[in-house]
């Protein structure tokens, strides 16, 4: 895969708009969708996709941090499986 340089001016956009985390992945991002010949609105989704991701994990996070948890015990780690109760409704 060809190694991308990313131009100062895109470097200087992105961060204005505070999506300069983006920039972490865009190289790996650009060459995946240039292997796979990807149409440029799926690799717009792509990086998007991946900056929701990184702002969600990074909120729930702080939330954890704030409230004195540990950042690893969040509801989308829950194990269905673990012999537990509480009250759904409360959950829910």
């Amino acid at each position: 895969m060809a190694q991308h340089t990313i131009s100062s001016e895109l470097v200087a956009a992105l961060k204005r708009l505070r999506l300069g985390r983006i920039l972490d992945t865009l190289p790996e991002r650009l060459a995946l969708a240039e292997a796979q010949d990807m149409p440029f609105e799926d690799m717009l989704l792509l990086l998007l996709s991946d900056e929701v991701s990184r702002r969600d994990t990074s909120a729930a996070d702080g939330r954890a941090r704030d409230a004195g948890l540990d950042p690893s015990m969040r509801l989308e780690q829950w194990d269905k499986s673990s012999k537990v109760s509480f009250d759904k409704r409360l959950l829910n």
